[in-house]
């Protein structure tokens, strides 16, 4: 009898409600970017992995009362995520790990039937006394999968409790990656759907070839070596050019203190003999934020670009030469945004340097600091009672702009203003001819 439309359309709706489920089996796709794995899961498949909060309520839904505790086994069994199937009731890890044996192999796919058969004897190779634990194994490689597994289960009683493990793995890429099933004291036998379908569902994003694996392990090797030296020759040369700046310091300091003895006591007989000193220029600078501001851009920033050049230099060449691809990116970023960080966080200390210096000047003796040089020394007055500098005091000279910064330390100096001199290329001949 022939079929009318009507009737077609009933039975085509009837075979889609059939199928409809096997369609939903698969709903999303979960990606494990750093064991290059992708995995077919049904919708409402539960994911733990180390970055669920403790709080997260997934963890009791999946049966976990102790999320802590869980998460501290992650590391020392190699597991990447938990998936619960809250369908079948069912917990499976994903894990994986490398070996000696994992990594000789490399992948499961190029060991011929012998190989494998050697394999399987070495993992379920127990001790002979050992009655109470019963293993097998077996190869697992449906069609529908893309990667050979094996099927290794475990039995065992303990403290008369029975215990069942299913392990579905394969090695790929020399990692050992495995859906693992554990059960304790359970009546009934293990629903392995769940864990077959994840197995079925799971596609490798990146197989390597051994032989290329192994070159990128040398490079990565002959890369990690030639950080290293660089690093210690680094420390050494540093050490080196600490020693060698510390004696010269203590010879320095030595001769400056030699010099400041003999200048005092000049100074005394001068006064006894009512010597005056002949000065030789004067200058008047304005004290305020503009100034002040300029030299601490100068102190923390331009003074000290090469340290932070050398220091981007060494960073830049340790990232190239240890990461490439999506890593070398992220790397680029995350160090950019670090910079942006580093630069804004200056800023702020360099406003704060700027406030506390400008508290720090009497503003009832006035805001402009008067200079008096002389053959020898030079007195600072105006924004605080008068100051003798000798020469000999003086450790660096430094122009930035239109203005002489004059250090006596690290990050002690005076600044003055080119404008408050009426030759200030003659001044700077002068000083630095007074500079030892």
């Amino acid at each position: 009898m022939k079929l009318t439309l009507p009737r077609w359309l009933i039975i085509l709706a009837a075979v889609l409600l059939t199928i409809q489920p096997s369609l939903q089996t698969f709903a999303k796709t979960e990606e494990f970017k750093s064991m290059n794995l992708e995995l077919s899961i049904p919708e409402d498949t539960i994911v733990l992995t180390k970055d669920t909060p403790d709080t997260d309520e997934l963890w009791s839904m999946a049966g976990i009362i102790d999320p802590k505790t869980e998460k501290g086994t992650f590391d020392d069994m190699g597991v990447k995520a938990i998936l619960y199937d809250p369908n079948t009731k069912t917990l499976v890890r994903l894990m994986q790990k490398t070996s000696k044996d994992s990594r000789d192999i490399f992948n499961l796919s190029l060991l011929s039937e012998e190989e494998l058969t050697s394999f399987f004897d070495k993992l379920t190779k127990t001790d002979s006394e050992d009655t109470s634990t019963k293993t097998t194994i077996e190869k697992y490689a449906p069609s529908e999968a893309e990667m050979p597994f094996f099927r290794f289960t475990i039995e065992l009683t303990q403290d008369n409790i029975p215990i069942t493990e299913i392990i579905y793995g394969t090695i790929i890429n020399g990692y050992m990656t495995a859906f693992d099933i554990y059960e304790e004291n359970s009546t009934e036998p293990v629903d392995e759907t769940y864990v077959k379908n994840l197995v079925s569902g799971a596609h490798f994003t990146k197989i390597m070839d051994k032989e290329e694996a192994k070159k990128l392990e040398n490079q990565y090797m002959i890369r990690s070596v030639i950080m290293l030296v660089v690093f210690f020759a680094a420390i050494v040369v540093c050490i080196l050019l600490l020693k060698r700046n510390n004696k010269r310091k203590l010879v320095l300091k030595k001769t400056k203190g030699e010099e400041l003895t003999k200048f005092y006591a000049e100074q005394k007989r001068k006064e006894e003999q009512n010597i005056k000193d002949t000065v030789v220029f004067i200058n008047r600078t304005l004290y305020d934020q503009t100034i002040i501001k300029s030299y601490f851009i100068y102190n923390e920033i331009y003074k000290k670009i090469k340290y932070w050049i050398i220091t981007a230099i060494i960073l830049a060449g340790f990232i190239f030469l240890n990461f490439s691809g999506y890593s070398l990116v992220l790397c680029v970023i995350v160090i950019s945004i670090l910079l942006f960080i580093l630069i804004y966080l200056n800023g702020i200390r360099i406003e704060k340097l700027v406030t506390q210096t400008l508290k720090s000047f009497d503003t009832k003796k006035g805001t402009h600091a008067i200079f008096t040089f002389y053959d020898n020394y030079l007195t600072l007055s105006g924004i605080q009672y008068i100051s003798q500098y000798p020469y000999t005091q003086i450790t660096e000279l430094k122009e930035y702009k239109d203005y002489i910064f004059i250090y006596f330390g690290p990050d002690k100096a005076v600044y003055l203003s080119k404008d408050g001199f009426e030759n200030p290329d003659e001044f700077m001949k002068f000083i630095k001819g007074n500079i030892k």
